[in-house]
């Protein structure tokens, strides 16, 4: 069973790969278009920035070019999401838009890459694919959109690099030395993006969710500065090993996501949280499945859905019932 839907992914992806080629300009496919030296890239702070954390800085910086990422998500800036994105949005697609707003007219060039696959196998979010056709006809119109596939399914995430060295007219004796710096960059990144507020012999929980939402300053920051001040030790799921668990699940978090709870043991944590958005299609199809492999782990379990209209106020409450729920079943 496993085989065949496997086979059904790449199948997929390869329909993809040949309509987007058919439909974008050479330019947008062809290595050769850019020059790679002393170019001002601008990197937002959302979507597959935390999927690959301090990677891209890192890999451009390398190769001798001015990385620029865009700040962390504030109120402000999720206002401003909200008037210039697509209305049925997730919220952190319509942070994205905000992001790569705040980069227009001050760098050379946008990163937005095509991210189809992360792990082998599996499928990203379907809002990943049309990233970059939607930045270039829309927010970053008039900015010119960097772009390469990320298909791990079909090629490493190290020669997909190599390739974007090659777009940039950069030799492969620099772009080398660039992916190394890069990934090691990444892989002490994913160990601190790991653990936060630990305090031994405190309440124990697991936070969850997609990484660019348990990671970013507006959706999950009110969470886990409450969770804090009420003395919770919280660990954060981590999405730093690209193994892939056998399941029926192919999207590539929500994968990780399910082999974490299916492996996860009541002494381990006193509860797990769940961090959604409002508007997720991957969640919404799991949620059900994520709540009942909690269950069967007799591990208490809450989800918290966050859009751009949820008051500080109405969290706090949802936390701390549920925190004080569990000290008083003690």
């Amino acid at each position: 069973m496993i085989k065949r839907l496997h086979k059904s992914v790449d199948v997929y992806i390869d329909m993809v790969n040949r309509f987007l080629k058919n439909i974008s300009p050479e330019w947008m496919w062809k290595s050769g278009h850019y020059s790679g030296s002393s170019l001002r890239i601008g990197i937002p702070r959302m979507f597959y920035y935390y999927i690959y954390p301090n990677l891209w800085e890192t890999f451009f910086g390398e190769l001798g070019m001015e990385p620029v990422v865009s700040g962390p998500s504030t109120k402000k800036k999720v206002e401003n999401a909200s008037r210039i994105s697509e209305t049925e949005h997730c919220l952190p697609n319509k942070l994205f838009d905000a992001h790569l707003a705040e980069l227009v007219g001050k760098v050379d060039m946008v990163f937005v890459p095509r991210v189809l696959s992360t792990i082998k196998d599996h499928l990203s979010c379907p809002k990943f694919g049309p990233l970059p056709d939607a930045a270039r006809a829309d927010i970053a119109r008039g900015t010119e959109v960097l772009s390469i596939d990320i298909d791990e399914t079909r090629r490493p995430l190290s020669s997909t690099l190599l390739l974007l060295g090659k777009k940039l007219n950069i030799k492969k004796s620099n772009t080398l030395p660039a992916i190394k710096s890069a990934f090691s960059a990444m892989e002490s990144a994913n160990k601190k993006m790991v653990m936060l507020n630990k305090k031994k012999g405190k309440t124990r929980f697991l936070l969850i969710g997609h990484p660019y939402i348990i990671h970013d300053n507006f959706i999950a920051g009110p969470i886990l500065s409450k969770l804090e001040s009420m003395g919770v030790e919280v660990e954060l799921i981590s999405f730093a090993d690209d193994t892939p668990a056998t399941s029926y699940i192919l999207w590539g978090t929500a994968n990780k996501i399910y082999h974490k709870l299916n492996t996860l043991s009541s002494e381990d944590y006193d509860g797990v949280i769940q961090i959604t958005v409002f508007n997720c299609g991957c969640d919404s199809m799991m949620i059900d499945t994520y709540r009942q492999l909690v269950k069967d782990k007799n591990v208490p379990y809450m989800y918290l859905m966050v859009d751009e209209h949820l008051a500080q106020s109405g969290i706090d409450t949802r936390v701390e019932a549920f925190i004080d729920s569990l000290r008083w079943r003690k």
